[in-house]
């Protein structure tokens, strides 16, 4: 369990330090966003926009899983 821990705690500072990285005063990363509504305290928006986030990323992960699992060609 602390192997899985560690684990998902590199990974999520890699993509936080990656999300610095393309902030500008003009745009903001959807996880920079969320992580200074965390330090305001609006939790409300904080869950919308996660969920947003979870619901982009299932759309995608399906539409990817439907589009690998067709065949390329027809059997004739």
């Amino acid at each position: 369990m602390i192997a899985t821990w560690c684990f998902i705690f590199v990974a999520a500072i890699r993509e936080l330090s990656a999300a610095v990285i393309h902030f500008t005063s003009e745009t903001k990363v959807l996880s920079l966003l969320i992580f200074d509504l965390k330090e305001s305290g609006d939790v409300g928006a904080i869950a919308v926009l996660s969920l947003t986030m979870v619901a982009i990323t299932t759309i995608v992960i399906a539409g990817a899983n439907r589009l690998h699992g067709r065949p390329q060609t027809r059997p004739v």
